[in-house]
Formats: structure tokens, C-alpha cells, sequence
């Protein structure tokens, strides 16, 4: 799949991904004709085997080269996470999708149908209807999947209440952080962690709107 206009959309499931991070770290992979074999493939040079390579950099797990194959900072998390690591390391797989991030978003965390699907990626993608509904089905699939793996810090609503109010009162949640500013309004758990999260998505936010301004 590769592309849908600006925005990058991985050839495998994120939970394969996943598997295949494990899987590296366990059989100790450093070769790609190892890990192309591993795939099912039989050698790196075939067009299915790169697709994987490409969604497994783009979504920041390895690094490939002369050296062979080798995890990030951020595999290595995800294949041996220690202590509160999971969620963190999951959090920032799925920063490297934001359109995933921006799908639910626009959706709050509901499951479309086809048709929901559609108009949402139209939305958001601002390419020709022809060209989402080639690609409507496998997207579907793929955030279905990616789905589980987006913490609902990041399923922030929209509102058009200005100001900045945190929850501190009595008549408030004080476990809550609720921010009021122009437009955005956001409601996350009152802890680093949390705050954390809600920044790695507002950073990849940042990045993806930078590219897109780049491009114009």
C-alpha cells in the first residue's frame, strides 16, 4: 500500500509488526536473508519481503544497511519491555501513523463500517474518492488492528470553549487534566505518564501537518 497521499499506511498489520520486533530479539535475527526466510520468503530481494522491511523502519523498530538487521531503542522495547515500558513503547509505534491517530480522531474511537470509512479517510486525505475506495477495505483492516494498540489518552474531543482550565476543584475530577484552549480541549489521567503519551501524539501531529506544509 505504501501511500495514500501524504500519508504513510503500512503493508502488514501492526500486531505482525509486533511479532516480527519479538521475533528478531528471540531468534537473534541480524541478517535480512535470515529474516526474509523467517518471513516466508525466499530471498530479501523480492518485492512482498521489502514491503515488510519498509513498514518495519517506517514504524521505527529496526534499522537496515550494510550491517544487516538491527532494533531500535524502540524494537528492543517492545520485544523485552520492562515495567511500564509496553504501553509507552506501543504509544510511540503508533505515533509513526498519524493517520491512524487522525482516523480515530475523527471517528472517537467507534468502529465504521465501509461507507464511515470512506468518509472519513476523504476527509482527512483530501485525495480523489476513486483512489480511497481501491484502498478503503485494507485501511480498514489495518486501523482495525492498530486500533488496540492506541491508548485512549489520545482520543481527544474537539471543542470551541477558549481558556485553560485544569480539574483542581471540588466540584472537578482532581485525577483528571482538563485543558481548554481555542479550539482543542483535552481531558487525560493527572500523571507524567499520561502526559507523556499526550505528547508523543502532539508531536507526531506537529510532524505530519510540518511535512504536508513542506509539500505545498
Amino acid at each position: 500500500m505504501g501511500r495514500l497521499g501524504t500519508y504513510f499506511v503500512p503493508d502488514i498489520l501492526v500486531s505482525q509488526a509486533i511479532e516480527i520486533t519479538k521475533t528478531i530479539y528471540k531468534e537473534n535475527i541480524g541478517s535480512e536473508e535470515a529474516l526474509a526466510r523467517k518471513l516466508g520468503h525466499k530471498a530479501p530481494e523480492g518485492g512482498g519481503y521489502n514491503r515488510k522491511l519498509v513498514t518495519l523502519r517506517q514504524l521505527g523498530v529496526i534499522k537496515s544497511g550494510i550491517k544487516g538487521i538491527e532494533l531500535t531503542p524502540l524494537g528492543t522495547k517492545i520485544a523485552r519491555p520492562l515495567g511500564n515500558e509496553q504501553k509507552q513503547a506501543y504509544n510511540e509505534l503508533i505515533s509513526h501513523l498519524p493517520l491512524f491517530i487522525e482516523l480515530r480522531k475523527k471517528l472517537r474511537g467507534k468502529t465504521p463500517d465501509k461507507e464511515g470509512m470512506l468518509l472519513a479517510l476523504l476527509d482527512i486525505v483530501k485525495v480523489d474518492r476513486g483512489v480511497i475506495d481501491k484502498e478503503v477495505f485494507g485501511i480498514q483492516k489495518i486501523y482495525n488492528d492498530a486500533e488496540k494498540y492506541i491508548l485512549p489518552t489520545s482520543d481527544n474531543l474537539i471543542s470551541d470553549e477558549g481558556g485553560i482550565n485544569m480539574a483542581t476543584n471540588d466540584t472537578e475530577d482532581p485525577q483528571l487534566l482538563e485543558i481548554k484552549m481555542g479550539q482543542l480541549y483535552m481531558r487525560l489521567p493527572k500523571n507524567i505518564e499520561a502526559i507523556e503519551q499526550a505528547e508523543i501524539m502532539l508531536n507526531a501531529q506537529k510532524e505530519a501537518i510540518k511535512k504536508k506544509a513542506n509539500k505545498k
